[in-house]
């Protein structure tokens, strides 16, 4: 808005204000117009009021004017031909004005109106952000920030929202959420806890996202272990959906407080369990695995993270297991051998034992020439069988007459889990004999 509609009498000469109290007439030109856009971003407040400061650059003796308004009205000032310089003064520090708070101009007697702009953005020192979806939604959610000298400061924030507190001070904080209804799971990294470091000039954000679920048809993931060996996560879980839809996986590697060791700090996701051994099963035993690379001794003590979700979107909680914690005896492979049977298909015989006769099952995947299964990236394709693994140890057929031909196919891993998490890795790269 304009913050004054129409000139009165002089407010203290050489500048006349424009105020709005009568209709006299307002004084000639030139005219100093100062307008200003304000953004407050992540749900931060603005500030009440702005001080602009006037100065006649070229008076004999200094002549300024301060002007307190509301930061988004105009200010229009009659001023006699000069150089004037305005400095926006006032701001919190978490309001940045673009290129700086000073602006110069030259106003001569054939102006008529001249115009300062300003661009000032202000953010919050702390901003809380909840991404939540899935079904039967929470709607509400208590934040609690402590910062490392104990100072505390808890609010509320919606679903799909954010939260700003514009008072809170610079400093390392621990941010947890809190009133998570059961049906729901905080499944961003961290979990329900998160650390963020926040500076005066504000701007710290902390995103939580949290998947929720129908109760009546949520799956419910019963069991995980899981182990690591020659560079790959090894994993087998028992789910039960009421539905018979479970779709698919998330998996992680994490310090066991939920954030995530991997390079890239990025889940991944696998579908398919609709299709193959998984379809129309009420509980289900799957056996998984992921290449990550990384030296066995890297992940030593952390922890294997599984949350499964169905067709609809309902989620399970996540469950953990650590790596290494496994008892017992891991499998041996006494013999594995991948043959390409003319240009029809791969098949594979794998033989193993286990002193405690509790070998699971086995999940398999085929190293593929680069671009065979996406996009060209310098690196050879990973393709999986059944994406819920078998039980046992017989290795379906690969046929290569499809989309995979026999000529793609590099090598064939098997991934051998037992029932108390014990893992091994093999792989035979010639498939030729």
């Amino acid at each position: 808005m304009i913050a004054v509609a129409r000139f009165c009498a002089a407010a203290v000469m050489p500048f006349l204000l424009v105020s709005c109290k009568d209709n006299t007439a307002p004084p000639g030109p030139p005219y100093l117009a100062i307008v200003t856009n304000l953004y407050a971003l992540g749900g931060a407040s603005a500030p009440d009021e702005v001080v602009y400061r006037v100065r006649d650059l070229n008076a004999a003796i200094t002549t300024q004017r301060r002007l307190r308004v509301a930061p988004t009205d105009t200010v229009i000032l009659s001023v006699p031909p000069s150089s004037y310089q305005v400095d926006v003064e006032g701001l919190p520090g978490r309001c940045i004005v673009s290129n700086g708070p000073a602006r110069a101009i030259v106003l001569s007697e054939a102006d008529n109106t001249g115009i300062i702009r300003y661009s000032i953005q202000c953010l919050g020192v702390v901003s809380v952000a909840v991404v939540a979806d899935g079904p039967a939604l929470d709607s509400g959610f208590v934040y609690r920030l402590r910062h490392s000298d104990g100072t505390e400061y808890t609010g509320l924030v919606a679903a799909n929202d954010t939260a700003t507190v514009d008072d809170a001070k610079a400093g390392a904080y621990e941010v947890q959420l809190g009133g998570i209804a059961g049906n729901c799971v905080v499944v961003s990294d961290g979990g329900t806890v998160q650390q963020v470091t926040a500076t005066a000039t504000g701007g710290a954000i902390v995103s939580f996202r949290v998947s929720c679920a129908e109760y009546a048809h949520r799956p419910q993931l019963l069991s995980l272990v899981g182990g690591y060996d020659g560079g790959a996560s090894i994993f087998s879980f028992r789910v039960w959906d009421p539905d018979h839809d479970v779709e698919g996986y998330t998996w992680d590697i994490t310090d066991c407080r939920g954030n995530s060791v991997l390079p890239d700090r990025r889940k991944r996701i696998r579908r398919g369990l609709l299709s193959g051994r998984g379809q129309l099963s009420d509980t289900l035993v799957v056996v998984g695995a992921f290449e990550v690379g990384l030296p066995n001794a890297a992940v030593a003590g952390k922890c294997t993270e599984i949350r499964v979700f169905d067709e609809h979107g309902n989620s399970s909680v996540i469950l953990t297991h650590r790596i290494g914690s496994a008892t017992g005896f891991a499998p041996t492979v006494r013999f594995f051998n991948a043959t390409l049977q003319g240009q029809a298909s791969v098949t594979s015989l794998l033989l193993a034992s286990d002193p405690e006769n509790d070998i699971l099952g086995h999940f398999v995947l085929v190293r593929l020439r680069d671009g065979v299964l996406g996009a060209t990236d310098g690196k050879p394709d990973l393709g999986s069988m059944d994406a819920a693994g078998y039980i046992g140890l017989d290795v379906p057929a690969i046929p290569t007459t499809g989309r995979i031909r026999w000529d793609d196919v590099l090598a064939v891993i098997a991934y051998v889990v037992d029932a108390k998490g014990n893992v091994v890795r093999v792989e035979d790269n010639d498939i030729f004999r």
